[in-house]
């Protein structure tokens, strides 16, 4: 009876190991980079810790004036930098757009102020997923390159 399930085992594991190497091999570019941003936005939006470097909001702080207006109630930290121009645009920028959709979308669908106001809060951080996942996914493909498609390294780096 030991003997049989040592057998049962070790087939066991020759099992999942051919599982796993089949799911490798018929992994595509594709659907890598989408489960990475479908991982990526569901760890945005459902951590409920609070950990945002100052970076993140002195993009978004000048994002929302440029998308909603000087006169929108936004506070702008490191006010000297923004007016001297020693910081680039283009980061609030591509956030001030977001914004701009997103203000555009919950009008169009007349979503209620707290729904709009969630979509206001989601929006960033889902963008800034997308950001990431990319980054996941070219560290992915850097790995494939340098340790072989496939491999255990290469998808480690995932």
């Amino acid at each position: 009876m030991v003997g049989s399930d040592i057998w049962q085992s070790q087939e066991e594991k020759s099992h999942r190991t051919l599982l796993l190497k089949r799911a490798k091999e018929a992994a595509t570019s594709q659907d890598v980079f989408l489960f990475l941003v479908a991982f990526r936005i569901l760890n945005a939006l459902s951590i409920k810790t609070f950990f945002q470097p100052d970076e993140f909001f002195q993009s978004l702080e000048p994002a929302w004036q440029i998308a909603f207006g000087d006169h929108s109630g936004v506070w702008i930290t490191w006010l000297q930098e923004w007016e001297n121009q020693l910081r680039s645009a283009i980061h609030p920028t591509i956030f001030a757009l977001v914004y701009w959709l997103s203000s555009c979308l919950s009008n169009l669908l007349q979503l209620s102020p707290h729904i709009r106001a969630e979509l206001l809060l989601a929006a960033p951080k889902a963008t800034q997923a997308v950001f990431a996942a990319i980054g996941d996914y070219y560290t992915w493909k850097l790995g494939e390159r340098v340790y072989g498609g496939g491999s255990n390294e290469a998808w480690a780096t995932v």
